[in-house]
């Protein structure tokens, strides 16, 4: 069982008063001849070297009862007399239900009572006095790191790290704790980096991380050579732990280190570089999670993990424009948001779940500027909004979701500003996706996302041109090639990539459907032509095309120039390099009377063999009976 500091230093502080309450004054006199502190390295071996020294008529298993006793009380406990327990029974019994019951407040408020205590019993035992006094003192530093947990756990970071600062300046000045000020200068430095993370300043949090890291190593070294130098088993066990536990602490703080450092790299748009990042913390923290030994430590470090995953594979969606891995990122989020019993948390996962929402669905509208997403988008990006907002100290989340939402708006109304005739409707659309581009720009630059902020002004400028182009007359307006190129979706779907609306760094296939006719009789023939272009800088490798026939049509498969099997067109592997394009012809025969609507589906991978889709636009077709004269003259 593992037994803390603040846990040896109370049994240190019991022996002292057992050893009063059984024997007086003679109390003295043993501990000069054996060494209290004993009994908290070899408990076991203390009360077989008291048993050889104890006056006449008194019992050891009296004594140890008594001690034990005193153990309890200093710890809040409540203490039952077990037959045949030793010592060491009842001190891991003790250290059970502290750790576990993980109540830093009550803890540190029974080390004060202990170190009082132990002062007052230092003034009446005199040959006591320099070993209660010194034992008064490490309850003094295990009182301030019991309250440092608690400061932590309530993410107060600044006051936690104090605390532990000032357990470190106590335990360097004692005689024979000195090897542990090394490790609580390191909690100090960690919670500094805690602090500076809260306070969104990875730069400083992660100098504070590494710091910590190295003052942690300091930590391990010296335990490490207390532990080459002690032969005894007990104390080798202990202090093996002690390593054990600077070891997981200092894996702690490069985990942080990398989870800031992936921060770093999502605001500069390295999205590559972020996603690894974050993967490497959650490895760490996952192994960490599986060699915890509180359930408190286990659920913080999952959540941990999780959320590092998640993040993960939202770099990664950005980076490939990819719908399917928002939508897993999403559902991370909402696993996170079951697993940890802490409301703030909750909050954080549920907004981050919202987010990943809208941003699945803003992934669909950027690649087909289908405006029926627009309401999805927006409920999404409030929701998380709000959770920011709710979960508290987040100004910069809410922030860069609101931006994101003012830029969903703006490109809605450049959207619907380019296939609007009116020309003072146009404008009023421009104007509109202008100011909302503004305040996107300004809201992505208070949130630190200068990338995003870059995006917008690019957008802003594009707007702008676009709207002086409005001011021309009429007739120059219709001799004005640039304003028919913005009008063709392909042509700007990959207009808005270059423009910087997201990093493209992953193979990201659009497309464009036209039929050759909308409105066709029973038994007419047509063309289903599928315009698709790779608009990511990685190659995509076209693997199938589904949902190319719906009831009411038949594929014919002889005029067709791939292979079909189960009405879905096998690609064959065909390769598209950046800003390339192919055109699939699917041709068709209507077959039964009714208005249908095509909704072809392509699928390919990237050179890394990482799996996408895309969803071409719906196109409608209408298929109406031939008539008597149709009849007559036959389908065309």
């Amino acid at each position: 069982m593992k037994r803390s500091p603040s846990l040896e230093d109370a049994l240190e502080g019991a022996v002292a008063a057992g050893l009063q309450s059984q024997l007086g004054d003679a109390a003295g006199v043993v501990s000069v001849f054996l060494d209290p502190g004993i009994a908290v390295s070899k408990p076991d071996s203390y009360v077989k070297s008291l048993s050889k020294i104890l006056p006449t008529g008194t019992t050891v298993e009296t004594v140890v009862t008594s001690i034990c006793q005193r153990l309890y009380e200093d710890l809040g406990l409540r203490f039952q007399e077990r037959e045949g327990w030793r010592l060491s029974d009842y001190v891991n019994d003790a250290t059970g239900k502290v750790e576990s019951a993980g109540d830093y407040k009550e803890a540190s408020k029974s080390f004060r009572r202990a170190a009082e205590d132990y002062r007052l019993a230092a003034q009446k035992i005199p040959g006591l006095s320099f070993v209660l006094t010194e034992l008064a003192s490490y309850m003094d530093a295990w009182s301030i790191i019991g309250e440092a947990r608690s400061l932590h756990q309530d993410e107060h970071y600044v006051a936690a790290g104090e605390n532990y600062a000032k357990a470190a300046d106590i335990l360097k000045a004692s005689k024979s704790r000195t090897h542990f000020s090394k490790h609580y200068e390191a909690c100090s430095l960690l919670e500094k980096g805690e602090a500076h993370s809260s306070m969104e300043e990875p730069e400083a949090s992660i100098k504070s991380f590494k710091t910590a890291v190295e003052a942690f190593r300091q930590s391990k070294t010296e335990l490490e050579n207390l532990l080459a130098q002690d032969a005894a088993s007990q104390e080798r066990q202990d202090l093996q732990k002690w390593v054990e536990i600077t070891r997981s602490r200092e894996r702690y703080c490069l985990g942080r280190a990398e989870l800031e450092e992936a921060r770093i790299l999502d605001k500069k748009g390295d999205e590559e570089g972020s996603s690894a990042r974050y993967r490497s913390a959650s490895q760490r923290f996952q192994e960490l999670a599986s060699e915890s030994q509180t359930d408190q430590a286990r659920w913080e470090l999952e959540t941990l993990a999780l959320s590092c995953h998640a993040w993960a594979e939202m770099k990664e969606a950005e980076a490939g424009a990819s719908p399917e891995l928002y939508a897993e990122a999403s559902d991370l989020f909402s696993k996170v948001e079951k697993i940890t019993p802490r409301k703030r948390f909750r909050l954080l996962a549920l907004a981050s779940s919202s987010m990943c929402k809208a941003l699945e669905a803003g992934t669909r509208f950027r690649r087909t500027r289908n405006t029926q997403l627009y309401s999805e988008i927006k409920k999404s990006l409030e929701t998380a909004t709000d959770y920011y907002q709710a979960a508290g100290g987040l100004q910069n989340a809410a922030d860069w979701t609101r931006a994101t939402g003012k830029l969903f708006d703006a490109l809605v109304y450049l959207t619907d500003a380019a296939v609007e005739r009116d020309s003072r409707r146009k404008t009023e659309l421009f104007q509109l996706a202008e100011k909302h581009l503004e305040i996107a720009a300004r809201l992505y630059g208070q949130a630190g996302f200068t990338v995003k902020r870059d995006q917008a002004v690019q957008l802003l400028k594009r707007a702008r041109e676009d709207m002086e182009l409005l001011m021309s007359p009429i007739e120059a307006l219709a001799q004005t090639p640039a304003l028919t190129g913005v009008a063709v979706a392909p042509v700007s779907l990959v207009r808005e990539k270059t423009f910087g609306l997201e990093r493209v760094d992953a193979a990201n296939i659009v497309g464009n459907p036209n039929l050759s006719q909308r409105n066709v009789s029973i038994g007419s023939e047509l063309t289903l032509e599928l315009e698709i272009a790779n608009v990511g800088k990685t190659p995509a490798t076209l693997t199938r095309l589904e949902n190319i026939v719906e009831e009411g049509l038949e594929l014919i498969r002889q005029k067709t120039s791939y292979p079909v099997e189960n009405n879905t067109f096998d690609m064959k592997g065909k390769r598209l390099d950046y800003l390339k394009t192919l055109t699939v012809k699917v041709p068709l025969k209507a077959t039964r009377k009714g208005t249908l609507e095509l909704r072809p589906r392509i699928f390919f991978r990237d050179e890394k063999g990482v799996h996408g889709s895309y969803d071409f636009d719906p196109t409608s077709l209408t298929i109406r009976e031939l008539g008597i004269s149709g009849w007559l003259k036959g389908p065309k």
